[in-house]
């Protein structure tokens, strides 16, 4: 219809009737539609209808008004606009509340008075008859009031704006008045009810001051005493800032200004009369300001103390207030960091001292601590104050870690939600740092003032005064904020039912309650047939009730019940009395079935429920809202839980997203924000600032500086300008100027001091214009997150609607207030609202709610308040009564003036033994009667008497001090009388965990009474073991069949502690709960006679009422005699006398025997075991005599008979081995020796057991036999009567099986190969966890790693073991060695001396002679002359006999006493091996160094050997002790050998590190040039006020690149790429040759000739080859790459960007420098046959051409626009310039030589891609495209090749390493991946010119593992 009617002629009045009517039918469709629907309804097409009905339909004659207009318009309108599907909808909230606007109109609401004022006039003039009662007159007016009433709310301004709405509601009024009183009588109360609540808002509309006009002060006449008045009511004036005569302006928690107010806040009393605000309005002032008088008041005050305690220590009171809220303080708490959480919001780091007990403590004992205490838990309220009054409320945030070990609450966060600013973030927690506690806050209300505080204190500027973090424990903002803030909600729109009862206007007319609203409707009558007994149809009609009894007859209840029930009904505020054990949650059970019956019927939607244990089992549909639930049977029905199955529809999974995408954004946006936030006092940031905002400062404080040539100077240390110039003025003038004059003078004209001003006025202009931003960011990212939660609140409503029972708490009701409004339910009930303050009850009231029904006891407990001064039992806090619940006040009213509401009141108790509830009937309950059931409960088993007083006068603790501020008590002798009583009634074996329970009134005492339990161990019987004790009881019968049967008929019996034998609870916490006996410890005897607040009749109410058979008080009657109900009650108990000084035990078997018992330990003296000191005579279950004393027959169970067994076994005559009360072996397992028996398998046993021998067919035989096991073939040992082959034996042996990876599977062969049926299903090895153990080639040492199979072993990372006798290497093994620079070799004895550096191999032949020296002992070291002696342990005369057996000769194999040490002295390494020197000369192959004579002795040095020529040493880098491999570094004889496996060990681990470096730089140079491409192009700049940028000490090169940067806008977007560079240049520098190990010995050789001045020094020769060149070339070819990503991108965006063609953005590049650089990279390349790195430089030069050419043509002059370069290659084109030309021939042929190369060597193949992209850009196609990631990272793969092999490595003829895999032997002929040589080789024979390069294998793991 929308789309016919775009552009086209208005519709007539019957189109726009079918859209009115066609929307309203959607409503009641799909609920995705529905949605739609008013979406379209809401937009300019759809209320073009409303205009034209509004505007051109009622342009007729106003004489005689339409009905029909009505009928077909307004009314399907006004339906569609309160249908409840549009105004509950958060997802349509806007749309609706465009609706509503549109028809109020513009100009004070035109359109509105246009439309009701034809209502009017039609109702006025309504015809007689209407067919249906939709049609009636009584509905119409309700239906316009219904609209009238939103239309008032729709928009704030319409309550200032009243005078059109008084007018409407005035005549509507008269409309309703006048209506046919014959009409529906249920819209009649609607109408009323939208009438009133209209009225009730204009009201507040009327009680707005105007801006002229003024408060006027309150005249106080002399003598007479007045109440002061809030706000600018007071006649004083305002007492603070926060202090408002309307509690919608007042903040919940207290301002600075409040908390250092010297003035007594208002509270309101309880005389309404002087309330300054009337009826239920000034009902929710008062309840409002005395819940925060009692909840922050607290607060405010202890803030208040705290404050004193800081400004004045010495003088600080000891003493605080009993009112005042319990602190902790932590010094000086620190802003770490804050971040913006997608989840949790803004978040504050704050880092504080740890408290003083746990500085000292260990890191285990801190932990600890913090995991038990209760300190700083999530939720706590905490508060960051300073001297000066300065109070930042906070609540700790649940991600808030109190361990390392701990998990955050919060689900981690996404990467946008990470906005943390501040230091680099890691796990901070409370416990971990010895000194420093960390603890997440957030803001309790994030208002632009605290959050610019928070960021304020975080980013200061300046001294500041000293802050302290005050903690509130036990104090949780949730408990009464959302109350509060509800209480605020309902006080704006005072829409609570039952208004004229809760808080009526006119005090003199009775209340008058009526029957609830919803049965009103005509033919309406309640179905009770749901509670009869026999199903018996029993139907109520609300005008008609029927009797009571008659109800009672038909049902479970008692008749007071069934009155109850039926008045409720009736009754639309209904009142139940429920004295102790009247069944009052019975009844609200029995209620709850009756309206879920009747629910459809009556309309009644959802029932609110505030206490869940009223749920009845037959509830099908219940939903809890709020926190976890007591029953486990309700866990599963959390609104939570419930919401998320829902299904969402378009609409709300559009709204969410939009809104969720939203917070992304601000979170983002706000990390940004406090990035700059942290930066903002950085120089950087000043001198942007100063450049912007003081020009003239800024040109004085960062001159430019040039040179007589025009040079600019660049200043590389900026920053220091700033700190000089501060650093610098005068000191001595302590004058400061105003900051206003300091602007505008020179900077260096300023004192030190004035400077240090200035320096603060500039950063916090900075930081304030951040903070700014950051406001506005947080204040969108709210509004964001409130509407995203207001959409998610649409699927709870669903979820809602659909339920039955709505169980919620009233704190969870305040929090959900919004959600519950738009629920609509019509009956609300609350259990034990006695105990619910007024203030809960007035926010549960819902404006839709028509039936509340309250049930509790206002005689039993009354609400829990904090503060004392508002209690009504203080005389000070009667005025007050904050402790009274609505309940209470509408039962018996305070002041008499206000109106009794009736009451139904319980009268039958079925819980207290008559004699225990007389002591409450006379003093409360007078109508109270005793079910007849109660008289029949038996006595208390181990008592006399079931009631008694037990009198003591022992003190309390800390009677004596009576100290006034004291909130608990405890009296110890109480604790273990009741401990003695609790366990004598414990240990008669009757009584179950709930049947006893002890009460007591204070906290203390509790706890006491929990430690003395918890020490006390008890035996009990568990509640099926006492139900078999009353069935064994109760059976006539009971004989003893045999010993045995007799024994197992025996009870078990168990021990546990006596606390957990029965319940323990505070009075406060016991209402509503009952036990068989009740144990009372009173606590309270002082002289005083204080009893505390057990002087109140409420709670000793409860404590008298909670006991069924029997109960004890232990007390001191003096103490509680005075008051009014303790004295009658021991009044009634003395009659009786029940009260005395000893308690009266009574044995159950000998009940004749007197047991008195006034102390503790007489319990254990006269009844031990629970009983009496006369011996038991029972016998025991075995048929002996008990030996104990009389005790319960629990107990007699729980005895041990430890008499011989006197029971024989069948078949033999063995008496059994055991005591009487031990079970018998069902078996004789007596051994007989000397039996042989020959079992079936062969085997012969000599000895076996008694039942085996009369038995030989069961003997199974144990001799170990092997087997082989079916399947997996293991041979295992077992047992001979195992069947290994049985369906189900498991094989146990280890499975052995060989892995890939070379390990045997040692796991169970049962877990690789499971069986079922005897055969193997499946065989699965799992995960090897074997450690690894291969060795490495270059140390002694192996890999520990678990097996890695398929991947290299990691680089070794144990110590380096290189060393000398000067130094030692502190590096890892992997790690390359610097070779030891000390110009003298320790390697000399008395004949010989080595004349080279430390570092090079040994130039002189080692001595052979015996060493001269004496050991300790006197005798001749055994060693060789120049080795370091040995100790005397290895003396060959004086040493050990293990040292002179030791064989130290491997060719004569002779032990070290055989030897002649003159002729064969002995080499000692430090391992403590040693041998003869013959032998380890063997073993080292001296011959292959030096010359040998006849006798092994070393005479010359051969030629120097090859590097890595070790295949004679089977691959040992480093020569090792044969025995042990242990280092023979330390050998002097050795040092030529050993120093030149050192240089080859450190030469082949520099290949490896370097090859690691390069391909790290190569993985970054790849993720820079991805990011790069991810980033947009930047906008043109301008260059008109920067000029190029020189810079000394840079080379050429990098200029080129920051040029590039400067005219791309210098936006840093190629800062990661020449940062990058000089990571790569860095690297370059250390892979020159001169820093390679061999190279560096050379020198150092030189460096010795030229120290001592000789000619002919010593020159250290070696192969050219083993200088390595490849890791050079890498970084030569990074380098040029990097420029080339940086050179690409730029002239990839400069046609878009056009940075070229503005005026100063012309570059200076020299083009010829990157040449000549691929040039020498091409000659290097090909010198050393690395082909691929020859074919990249070619590659590089091509490219370089084309930039060259390309910025060129880009810079020249042009007339006309050019045209984008071809999509594909086309024919080479001139540019008419000779230059260009050339350049692109150059390129060509690079190109060509490019080709050639790929073309010869199939190891190139890799850049084929690469050549095919550049042959694109020189032969004038796209410009280049730069080779894709992947691509990228497969050439340097395919580079990093020859380092990830797997077999042994091998060189080929130009010295590129290979690998061969498999066996490590030539196979196959092949080609070198590098240079294309003939590598290989067949048959394990290699081809000519390959060598064996055995230790580099290593290097293949450890590149291997590197991803490129």
């Amino acid at each position: 219809m929308l789309a016919s009617q775009a552009g086209g002629p208005r519709p007539p009045p019957v189109t726009a009737a079918r859209f009115f009517q066609l929307a309203l039918e959607l409503m009641d469709g799909d609920l995705g539609a529905a949605q739609e629907t008013i979406r379209l309804f809401a937009s300019e097409a759809g209320l073009s209808y409303v205009k034209d009905a509004a505007d051109r339909h009622l342009a007729g004659p106003a004489s005689v008004p339409d009905a029909r207009l009505w009928a077909t318009e307004f009314r399907p309108l006004f339906q569609l606009m309160t249908h409840p599907l549009v105004v509950d909808s958060a997802v349509l909230e806007q749309q609706v509340s465009t609706i509503y606007n549109f028809l109020y109109g513009v100009n004070g609401g035109t359109r509105m008075s246009r439309v009701f004022n034809f209502i009017i006039r039609l109702l006025i003039s309504w015809p007689e008859t209407s067919p249906t009662a939709e049609n009636s007159q009584i509905a119409a007016v309700e239906l316009a009031l219904d609209v009238l009433s939103r239309l008032l709310d729709c928009n704030t301004s319409n309550i200032a704006n009243s005078d059109k709405f008084t007018a409407l509601v005035s005549g509507l009024s008269k409309c309703l008045e006048q209506s046919s009183r014959s009409g529906d009588e249920f819209s009649r109360l609607q109408a009323s009810k939208h009438l009133d609540y209209i009225r009730l808002r204009l009201n507040i509309g009327d009680q707005l001051v105007s801006p002229q006009e003024r408060p006027v002060s309150v005249v106080r006449e002399q003598f007479q005493l007045r109440r002061d008045l809030p706000g600018h009511l007071s006649a004083d004036g305002r007492r603070h800032d926060n202090d408002h005569a309307n509690i919608s302006n007042i903040k919940i928690l207290p301002s600075r200004d409040e908390i250092m107010s010297p003035r007594a806040e208002y509270l309101p009393t309880t005389d309404p009369s002087q309330w300054h605000i009337k009826g239920i309005r000034g009902r929710l002032d008062r309840e409002f300001r005395l819940l925060r008088e009692d909840t922050v008041g607290q607060l405010r005050d202890a803030v208040r103390e705290t404050l004193e305690a800081i400004r004045k220590p010495a003088t600080a009171s000891h003493l605080r207030s009993k009112n005042h809220a319990r602190t902790y303080t932590y010094d000086f708490p620190t802003p770490e960091a804050v971040e913006l959480d997608r989840v949790g919001g803004l978040e504050l780091l704050i880092r504080c001292n740890q408290p003083a007990a746990l500085r000292n403590q260990s890191a285990r004992k801190r932990k600890d601590w913090w995991l038990q205490s209760k300190r700083l838990l999530a939720g706590a309220l905490v508060c960051i104050l300073d001297a000066t009054g300065s109070v930042l409320f906070c609540v700790v945030s649940d991600s808030t870690m109190r361990s390392i070990d701990d998990k955050p609450g919060r689900r981690p966060k996404s990467q946008e939600s990470d906005t943390a600013a501040g230091p680099e973030r890691g796990m901070f927690t409370l416990s971990d740092d010895e000194d420093m506690l960390y603890v997440k806050l957030q803001l309790v209300d994030p208002t632009a003032h605290e959050v610019g505080h928070a960021l304020r204190w975080w980013q200061n500027i300046g001294s500041s005064p000293r802050r302290y973090l005050v903690e509130f424990p036990g104090v949780l903002l949730a408990s009464f904020k959302d109350t509060l803030t509800a209480l605020q909600q309902r006080h704006e729109k005072p829409d609570i039912p039952f208004s004229d009862m809760i808080a009526p206007a006119d005090s003199t007319t009775p209340a008058k309650v009526g029957i609830p609203q919803y049965a009103q409707r005509p033919g309406f009558s309640f179905d009770l047939e749901c509670i009869t007994l026999m199903n018996s149809e029993f139907v109520v009609s609300p005008r008609r009730a029927p009797r009571s009894e008659t109800l009672a007859s038909l049902s479970s209840l008692d008749p007071t019940q069934a009155s109850a029930l039926l008045n409720t009904l009736l009754r639309g505020l209904s009142l139940i009395q429920g004295p102790p054990g009247t069944g009052k949650s019975y009844t609200g059970c029995n209620l709850l079935k009756v309206l879920l019956a009747n629910k459809k019927k009556a309309e009644l939607g959802p029932i609110l429920c505030l206490l869940e244990h009223l749920l009845d089992d037959g509830v099908k549909s219940i939903i809890r809202m709020g926190s976890r639930s007591k029953s486990e049977r309700l866990e599963d029905l959390n609104l939570r839980v419930i919401s998320q199955l829902s299904e969402r529809t378009r609409s709300e999974k559009s709204g969410i997203w939009n809104e969720e995408e939203v917070i992304r954004a601000k979170v983002r946006e706000a990390g940004d924000l406090l990035g700059r936030l942290s930066r903002s006092t950085s120089w950087r940031v000043v001198k942007e600032y100063l450049e912007t905002s003081f020009p003239s400062h800024h040109n004085e404080l960062f001159p430019k500086e040039r040179d007589s040539e025009g040079w600019e100077t660049v200043n590389h240390q900026p920053e220091r300008n700033v700190e000089k110039w501060l650093w610098e003025g005068d000191p001595t003038n302590p004058q400061c100027r105003p900051v206003e004059t300091l602007t505008t003078l020179p900077l260096y004209s300023m004192s030190r001091n004035e400077r240090h001003v200035l320096h603060q006025y500039w950063a916090r202009n900075i930081r304030d214009q951040v903070i700014g931003e950051m406001i506005g960011c947080h204040r969108e990212y709210t509004a964001a997150v409130t509407r995203r939660d207001r959409l998610r609140r649409d699927v709870d409503l669903r979820c809602l609607n659909q339920a039955d029972i709505v169980g919620v708490t009233t704190t969870g009701l305040a929090r959900n207030l919004d959600l519950l409004k738009r629920l609509r339910c019509k009956v609300m009930l609350c259990e034990e609202a006695g105990e619910v303050l007024e203030a809960h009850m007035l926010t549960a009231l819902l404006p839709s709610v028509q039936h509340a029904i309250l049930i509790g006891d206002h005689l039993q407990l009354r609400p829990q308040i904090q503060n004392y001064d508002l209690q009504s039992t203080n005389p000070r806090g009667a005025q007050y009564s904050l402790d009274m619940s609505l309940f209470e006040r509408l039962v018996a009213p305070p002041d008499g003036t206000e109106p009794v509401v009736p009451l139904s009141i319980l009268e039958t108790q079925r819980r207290m033994h008559p004699s225990v509830s007389e002591l409450i009937r006379p003093t409360l309950y007078p109508s109270l009667k005793d079910h007849e059931r109660v008289s029949e409960y038996p006595e208390v088993v181990g008592m006399k008497r079931r009631l008694f007083w037990f009198h003591h006068e022992i003190p309390e603790t800390g009677a004596a001090s009576h100290d006034p501020l004291s909130t608990s008590h405890t009296n110890m002798y109480e604790v273990e009388m009741t401990a003695c009583l609790v366990s004598h009634l414990v240990r008669q074996g009757e009584y179950s965990k709930s049947d006893i329970a002890v009460i007591t009134p204070y906290l203390g005492q509790l706890q006491r009474l929990r430690r003395r339990m918890e020490s006390m161990f008890e035996i009990c019987l568990n509640d099926r073991d006492l139900e078999e004790v009353e069935a064994l009881e109760s059976s006539e019968t009971n004989t003893l069949g045999g010993l045995e049967s007799g024994s197992a008929q025996r009870l078990n019996v168990g021990k546990t502690t006596l606390l957990k034998s029965i319940r323990i609870a505070t009075v406060d916490n016991f209402q509503g709960e009952e036990a068989k006996v009740v144990v009372i410890s009173l606590v309270r005897s002082n002289p005083q006679k204080n009893c505390g607040f057990l002087r109140t009749s409420n709670r000793i109410n409860v404590l008298l009422s909670r006991a069924q058979h029997g109960m004890y008080i232990i007390g001191d009657a003096n103490t509680y005699s005075h008051v009014r109900m303790w004295s009658d009650v021991l009044g009634t108990l003395h009659k009786n006398g029940n009260v005395g000084t000893s308690f009266e035990l009574q044995c159950p078997r000998h009940p004749e025997t007197p047991l008195d018992v006034s102390r503790p330990d007489h319990f254990a003296q006269f009844s031990p075991e629970s009983g009496c000191n006369l011996p038991c005579k029972k016998r025991l279950f075995c048929g002996h005599a008990c030996s104990g004393r009389c005790h319960s027959n629990m107990l007699h169970d729980a005895i041990k008979c430890l008499e011989d067994c006197p029971r024989s076994k069948k078949g033999c005559d063995h008496p059994c081995p055991k005591r009487c009360g031990d079970p018998c072996d069902a078996k004789c397992q007596t051994w007989l020796e000397g039996i042989n028996i020959t079992l079936p398998c062969g085997h012969c046993v000599a000895s076996v057991r008694c039942w085996e021998a009369q038995d030989p067919a069961s003997i199974r035989c144990t001799e170990e036999v092997a087997r082989i096991v079916p399947g997996c073939e293991h041979v295992v040992k077992v047992p001979c009567h195992l069947d290994v082959g049985s369906p189900n034996y498991q094989c146990a042996a280890t499975c052995g099986q060989h892995r890939a990876c070379g390990h045997s599977c040692s796991r169970p062969c049962l877990q690789c190969k499971p069986r079922h049926d005897g055969k193997i299903e499946s065989e699965n090895h799992g995960t090897c966890i074997t450690k690894c153990g291969r060795k490495y080639n270059s140390c002694r040492h192996s890999c520990e790693a678990p097996c890695h199979e398929g991947s290299p072993c990691r680089p070794c990372d144990a110590p380096c073991e290189v060393f000398c006798g000067h130094s030692k290497c502190s590096k890892r093994c992997h790690e390359p060695c610097a070779p030891c620079a000390e110009q003298t070799c320790q390697s000399q004895c008395p004949h010989f001396q080595c004349t080279m550096p430390c570092a090079a191999p040994c130039d002189w032949v080692p001595c052979s002679k015996r060493c001269e020296k004496l050991l300790e002992c006197g005798h001749q070291c055994p060693s060789l002359c120049g080795e370091t002696c040995p100790s005397m342990a290895y003396c060959q005369l004086c040493g050990s006999q293990d040292v002179k057996s030791t064989c130290v000769d491997f060719i004569e194999m002779n032990e070290y006493h055989e030897i002649s040490l003159d002729e064969e002295p002995c080499v000692f390494p430090e391992c403590g091996h040693f041998l003869t020197v013959s032998s380890m000369d063997g073993q080292m192959n001296m011959s292959a160094f030096y010359e040998m004579d006849e006798n092994g002795v070393p005479t010359q040095i051969l030629d120097a050997s090859r590097p890595f020529s070790d295949d004679e040493f089977e691959g040992k880098a480093v020569r090792s002790c044969p025995t042990c491999r242990g280092s023979l570094r330390s050998i002097s004889r050795y040092g030529r050998i050993v120093r030149r496996s050192l240089l080859d060990e450190a030469t082949k681990r520099f290949i490896s590190w370097s090859n690691t470096k390069c391909l790290e730089l190569a993985e970054n140079l790849l993720a820079a040039q991805e990011k790069l491409d991810r980033t947009l192009a930047p906008k043109a700049v301008s260059h008109q006020q920067k000029g190029p940028k020189k810079a000394k000490f840079m080379t050429p090169r990098l200029k080129h690149l920051h040029e590039f940067q400067r005219i791309a806008g210098d936006n840093g977007r190629y800062a990661p790429i020449i940062d990058l560079w000089g990571k790569v240049k860095r690297f370059s520098e250390q892979v020159r040759k001169e820093e390679q190990p061999f190279q560096r010995v050379a020198d150092f050789v030189q460096h010795a000739n030229r120290s001592r001045k000789t000619t002919e020094g010593k020159v250290f020769q070696f192969e050219e080859s083993v200088i390595q060149v490849k890791g050079h070339l890498l970084a030569t070819s990074l380098l040029l790459k990097c420029e080339l990503v940086v050179f690409s991108d730029f002239f990839r965006l400069e046609p878009e960007s056009k940075w070229l063609q503005q005026q100063e953005a012309q570059p200076n590049i020299n083009w010829s420098i990157y040449m000549d650089e691929c040039t020498r990279l091409i000659e290097l390349a090909r010198t050393t046959h690395n082909v691929r790195d020859q074919l990249q430089a070619h590659l590089f030069a091509a490219q370089f051409c084309m930039f060259a050419r390309n910025l060129r043509s880009a810079t020249q002059p042009k007339t006309e626009t050019a045209e984008p370069a071809p999509a594909a290659p086309a024919e080479p084109v001139g540019t008419g310039d000779s230059d260009s030309e050339q350049l692109r021939k150059t390129a060509l042929d690079h190109v060509a030589q490019a080709r050639e190369l790929i073309s010869k060597y199939k190891s190139t193949a890799v850049l084929e891609d690469e050549l095919e992209r550049v042959s694109i850009l020189v032969n004038g196609g796209v410009f280049y495209q730069s080779v894709s990631k992947d691509e990228m990272r497969s050439v340097y793969k395919a580079m990093a090749r020859e380092f990830s092999g797997t077999g042994h490595w091998y060189y080929c003829q130009n010295g590129h390493p290979f690998t061969i895999g498999e066996c490590g032997m030539a196979m196959e002929l092949a080609r070198c991946p590098e240079c294309d040589s003939p590598v290989g080789g067949q048959s394990h024979t290699s081809v000519d010119g390959v060598r064996h390069a055995t230790d580099i294998e290593r290097l293949a793991n450890e590149v291997g593992r590197m991803r490129v």
